[in-house]
């Protein structure tokens, strides 16, 4: 049990599972976009730029939707 959640409420395990995954897409997409914003790797594999911007920015949004559903109505 983690010291901030009440005694006898415990979480299921999937729930813990979504908050992690959710919380490393999340992660993991995020530095991809800041280094992609810094040039550190490339953003564009078409030729519209904006295009792959939109699908790691997506991912990042994606991850958090996931950690939200995963902590529930905590």
């Amino acid at each position: 049990m983690i010291r901030w959640q009440k005694k006898g409420k415990e979480r299921h395990p999937a729930r813990t599972w979504l908050i992690r995954a959710g919380s490393f897409i999340a992660a993991v997409s995020g530095v991809y976009l800041l280094c992609g914003i810094a040039g550190l790797v490339p953003l564009e594999t078409e030729e519209i730029v904006w295009n792959n911007l939109r699908l790691v920015a997506g991912a990042s949004i994606l991850g958090c939707l996931i950690a939200a559903v995963g902590y529930g109505n905590e």
